[in-house]
């Protein structure tokens, strides 16, 4: 890593120190800065072609970090604000939020940035205990029951992914020797003289263990807790940061698969956990009361609709699936950030309960049911853009059957994200709320998230199309 890198883990550490020792009046700007001062240099890294990242695989996957930090750093800093008092108790919540807000971001950036496979397990073991932390700081019963629940489910299944490490390893050392660094990139100039059955079980233990993490079903039964029970901008960096992590590694477990075995099992197995979690995705929005856990199935469908990309082994498939994991970051931050802001002015997240918010808050409700209509997979957003190259990949590849399974269920899913988006937005609100937009600094973090949103589905970025294109070559592609 060159100098970049070190300062994309190094600014978000700082902030996180300044945030948790210095009064929160000095936190709050310290966070905003640090989110944005990441973006920027994430997006440095990604399309300036210095490559300073490991691979473009792990430049492509540092990007969820730039547009979810990034705007979570301002939105918090209203947050915070809005949802504690000014006394020493609220002063108390503020840093540490600020400060575990954070932490919680240098880890998920650290993860991309690394190719050593035991590295990777440590990073995704930290993510793990600070994200808990954070759940935990709304104090209620639910957050305990919702933080406990994450450390166990979570725990249990990097457990089963450091045993896939662990057999990895044991894999390489008859031809890397005894004691070596187990980076991907040895591991793939190798990948033909590995013992294929050892390949295949770490794969399977990946998959299933990081998979827990990534929130694919049937392990998934922790995001609907955390999502629904953290604090909105822990449930933006959940849902949109560390869900892509996981995957990211998987996708270097798959790599070194595919080199070695080929990819008719990986596809496969992604076939399974994809369409499982699109369904369960897909039916459980439509049964949905609490207006964050609506947001947390969404993301279940969405994981699943990566994974259906990579099932279907398509080139257009592959660079959809790795497209889609940049629009959802985009679109369930915005999405989130929107709900905390309607969920705050009427007091309630129990979608029956919040009524007219586009009329309440004129903008936070307006970018709720746009980040509501990008979800359902509405042109002209992103998530149109990398869903129609996933199912067109399906179709042309010879996964047509599964592809039209998938239609099936993203039209289910598309009908459950409706039906709530639109009882929430429309009509008028309640005499009691209060009408009117506050906090500046919150709006504009969500139309920055906004101009993302739009702007990959009207216009993809020639760098960012290379990139893609790159980063699907290491996992796909030939040595």
């Amino acid at each position: 890593m060159n100098l970049v890198s070190w300062l994309v883990i190094v600014v978000p550490a700082v902030a996180a120190a300044i945030a948790y020792f210095a009064p929160s009046r000095i936190g709050r700007p310290a966070t905003a800065v640090g989110g944005v001062s990441t973006a920027t240099l994430i997006a440095i890294d990604a399309f300036s072609g210095l490559q300073p990242a490991p691979d473009a695989l792990s430049s492509l996957f540092l990007l969820p970090v730039a547009i979810v930090y990034g705007a979570a750093g301002l939105y918090s800093a209203w947050y915070v604000a809005a949802e504690s008092e000014d006394d020493a108790v609220g002063e108390r919540y503020r840093r540490d939020f600020l400060g575990l807000t954070n932490a919680f971001a240098c880890a998920e950036v650290i993860v991309p940035l690394l190719s050593d496979m035991a590295g990777v397990w440590v990073a995704l073991e930290v993510t793990t205990i600070l994200a808990a932390l954070l759940v935990r700081l709304q104090g209620t019963d639910g957050a305990l029951e919702a933080a406990w629940k994450y450390i166990l489910i979570a725990s249990c299944g990097l457990a089963i992914g450091l045993v896939g490490v662990i057999v990895l390893y044991a894999a390489g050392t008859p031809v890397l020797g005894a004691h070596y660094v187990p980076e991907w990139s040895a591991y793939r100039v190798v990948a033909t003289r590995l013992d294929p059955d050892a390949v295949r079980l770490a794969f399977m233990l990946a998959l299933v263990g990081f998979g827990t993490k990534m929130g694919l079903a049937p392990m998934h039964t922790w995001l609907p807790d955390a999502h629904g029970a953290g604090p909105t901008p822990t449930s933006a960096m959940l849902s949109g940061v560390l869900l892509s992590d996981a995957l990211y590694v998987i996708l270097r477990f798959a790599g070194i698969a595919n080199a070695a075995i080929g990819s008719t099992m990986t596809h496969r197995l992604f076939a399974i956990v994809g369409i499982l979690s699109l369904a369960l995705g897909a039916f459980f929005l439509l049964r949905q009361r609490d207006v964050k856990r609506m947001l947390a199935y969404s993301s279940i469908e969405h994981m699943g609709v990566v994974a259906l990309g990579l099932a279907f082994g398509a080139p257009l498939a592959i660079a959809g699936a790795l497209l889609h994991t940049i629009n959802h970051a985009a679109s369930k931050s915005l999405a989130f950030f929107a709900a905390g802001r309607v969920a705050e002015r009427f007091s309630t997240r129990e979608i029956a309960e919040i009524r007219g918010s586009a009329r309440a808050l004129p903008i936070s409700g307006t970018l709720f049911a746009l980040a509501g209509l990008s979800l359902a997979g509405l042109p002209p957003f992103g998530i149109f853009r990398s869903e129609l190259m996933i199912l067109a990949g399906g179709f042309g590849g010879g996964s047509g059957w599964l592809a039209a399974a998938a239609t099936v269920l993203l039209v289910v899913a598309f009908a459950g994200l409706m039906r709530w988006v639109s009882a929430t937005t429309v009509g008028e609100p309640p005499a009691s709320v209060e009408r009117g937009e506050r906090g500046t600094v919150a709006v504009v973090a969500m139309l920055l998230g906004l101009v993302v949103v739009v702007g990959v589905g009207v216009f993809v970025p020639v760098p960012l199309t290379g990139l893609l294109g790159r980063a699907a070559a290491l996992f796909e592609g030939p040595l």
